[in-house]
């Protein structure tokens, strides 16, 4: 009787092991697949942010023009991942805009009477969306040049009008 007693407990002792070392084994496993899965996260994110940072770098030539920070502006507004967005939007913000006499005419979505070195005249818009993309590109210069906001208002035409205000 003493002898079965003892098997039993010696076959509960194994038992438990044999059940913890499983449970140990799944956890580590676990633990592994997700440092996998945050690996990759992390791969993906920095090849986001290198594929805009080309585009960024291929544009700037000693600043670029407020078409093209409206363009990468667009790109930044699409990306998906937070992280990703933040990280571009500070390279962007940290870049210097130049004038060229090119860029009403290369953004084909607005008008041509916008003048992207001032602030202080009205620019015209085929959309809000146009007009509010073109001010959050050009937010750090507006903002150097003593504006506080800016205001968008229909013609009635079909025309959206950005002013800035001080």
């Amino acid at each position: 009787m003493t002898l079965l007693t003892l098997a039993i407990a010696i076959l509960l002792v194994l038992g438990i092991n044999h059940h913890n070392n499983s449970a140990s084994k799944t956890s580590s496993s676990s633990n592994t697949s997700a440092s996998l899965v945050a690996k990759a996260s992390s791969v993906s994110e920095q090849e986001a942010y290198e594929s805009f940072k080309a585009k960024y770098d291929g544009y700037n030539d000693n600043g670029i023009t407020v078409s093209q920070k409206q363009k990468l502006q667009n790109i930044i507004n699409d990306e998906s991942n937070s992280a990703v967005q933040s990280r571009e939007q500070k390279l962007l913000d940290q870049s210097q805009t130049k004038s060229s006499a090119t860029s009403s005419s290369t953004s084909s979505s607005s008008a041509s009477s916008h003048n992207p070195t001032t602030f202080d005249s009205v620019h015209t818009f085929s959309s809000v969306e146009d007009a509010q993309n073109w001010a959050q590109a050009s937010k750090n210069q507006w903002l150097q040049a003593g504006y506080t906001t800016y205001t968008i208002t229909s013609d009635g035409q079909g025309n959206y009008n950005l002013q800035f205000v001080r």
